[in-house]
């Protein structure tokens, strides 16, 4: 019998590649309820997986308590978040629209009987500026954005659940994914850098952009999530990155080799962003293994197809 996955925000970046990747490799074993605030893709995607949609706000109570009281559900994936860093000057409506929405979602697990999530959290986000470069999953935290405290505290109030209800967590702190399906403006520098170049439009860049993060090719991630649930992995948070590690004038100059005519404008930095961080996956590749990533060069090279093909 296939297992029913619950997909919180199904049509967003990492939705998406999670329903195509299922529908190339796992549709004998999965089937898919989507939520998302749109009834169907918004770019016309399709998916095989995806059994129900269900559209709407994710702050409606009572559309989330219908979604669990039609459906037999076996695990929910958690990858909605109705903000990002740059959004971080309101914190009441990340409360609102983020946090307490998934204590409704942790409240229907325990009603419904449903044990497994996987959230997907934030790398940078939560560890923030302080500290050791290299994080660990066990090192202290000092988000610097509300969308990192929100994180954060989500990650506990699971944890908090896992200790009173039996609720199995799995809580995955990714770096900076990139590829396809990737249509934000906001957020992803390598996609958004190369969304401007190709449209010949300049990028604003914080800082200096000298600071170097980790990217993680997006068909990584998600291969490295449904290993994880293969091998029956949960009640832990995991760091996910490939320590591929670049500074924003590198993917700049990468673009540049795509699009030469790319043109960046520099700007004071942004508070809430943590322009500098790597992530210590040790934890995970005990779990897993050795990973064999994506090549940023390919990497790189497929994002830029699949950008220029869907602008």
């Amino acid at each position: 019998m296939k297992q029913r996955i619950l997909l919180l925000g199904g049509f967003g970046f990492l939705g998406t590649n999670i329903l195509k990747y299922i529908d190339k490799h796992l549709t004998q074993q999965y089937q898919v309820i989507v939520f998302d605030k749109f009834a169907r893709h918004s770019h016309g995607v399709s998916f095989n997986c995806v059994s129900k949609v269900y559209a709407g706000d994710f702050m409606n109570s009572e559309m989330l308590a219908h979604i669990f009281e039609e459906n037999e559900i076996d695990l929910i994936i958690h990858s909605l978040s109705t903000t990002v860093p740059v959004d971080s000057s309101n914190a009441r409506y990340d409360i609102e629209s983020n946090l307490l929405p998934t204590i409704d979602i942790l409240n229907l697990m325990v009603k419904h009987g449903v044990k497994d999530i996987v959230y997907l959290s934030s790398g940078g986000a939560i560890y923030g500026t302080q500290g050791q470069e290299k994080h660990k999953e066990t090192d202290d935290v000092f988000p610097i954005s509300s969308y990192g405290v929100i994180k954060h505290t989500i990650e506990k109030y699971l944890m908090q659940y896992a200790q009173l209800h039996g609720v199995r967590p799995l809580i995955l702190r990714l770096s900076n994914p990139y590829g396809e399906y990737h249509y934000s403006m906001k957020q992803g520098v390598i996609n958004v850098a190369m969304a401007k170049a190709i449209l010949g439009e300049e990028m604003q860049i914080w800082g200096d952009g000298n600071g170097r993060k980790d990217y993680i090719y997006v068909g990584d991630f998600i291969t490295i999530l449904f290993k994880l649930l293969s091998f029956g992995i949960h009640t832990q948070v995991i760091n996910i990155a490939s320590n591929n590690l670049l500074s924003v004038n590198e993917i700049v100059q990468a673009v540049k080799a795509l699009e030469p005519n790319f043109k960046v404008e520099y700007i004071d930095a942004d508070k809430y962003d943590a322009n500098c961080f790597s992530l210590d996956t040790r934890k995970l590749h005990s779990l897993i293994g050795e990973y064999d990533f994506t090549p940023l060069s390919k990497g790189l090279d497929l994002t830029y197809i699949w950008t220029k093909e869907n602008l």
